[in-house]
């Protein structure tokens, strides 16, 4: 049982995290809703769908949320452990961006495989 209230502990926490960013995190927030209604519009336009264009379409919205996340906790450790503005840290900045907006891409990539077949 100690096993099973351990992992539930771990969800909490994680699940704590993403309503946090949710709640707080502009960019976080606005690639949630702004993704999630590109999908929407393109499940609506481009139906019917696979369901392996579904599992493309789910994949590069997850990976847009996960490297948001990423990308925002890493701005918020970098700018606490170092406030003052420093060239190596705005690149580990810029970065940590170019990730999500790679996962961006992927998911034009998907939209334009899937509107071509």
């Amino acid at each position: 049982m100690n096993v099973i209230k351990k992992n539930l502990d771990r969800l909490k926490y994680a699940t704590s995290g993403i309503l946090f960013a949710l709640r707080t995190d502009y960019s976080y927030r606005t690639q949630a809703w702004s993704v999630l209604l590109v999908i929407t519009i393109a499940v609506f336009f481009l139906q019917p769908l696979t369901q392996v264009e579904i599992l493309f379409l789910s994949l590069a919205y997850t990976l847009i949320l996960i490297t948001e996340l990423q990308n925002s906790s890493f701005e918020a450790a970098l700018d606490h452990m170092h406030p003052d503005q420093h060239d190596n840290i705005g690149r580990s900045k810029d970065m940590a961006a170019g990730a999500v907006f790679s996962a961006g891409l992927f998911l034009v990539f998907v939209l334009i495989v899937i509107t071509l077949t």
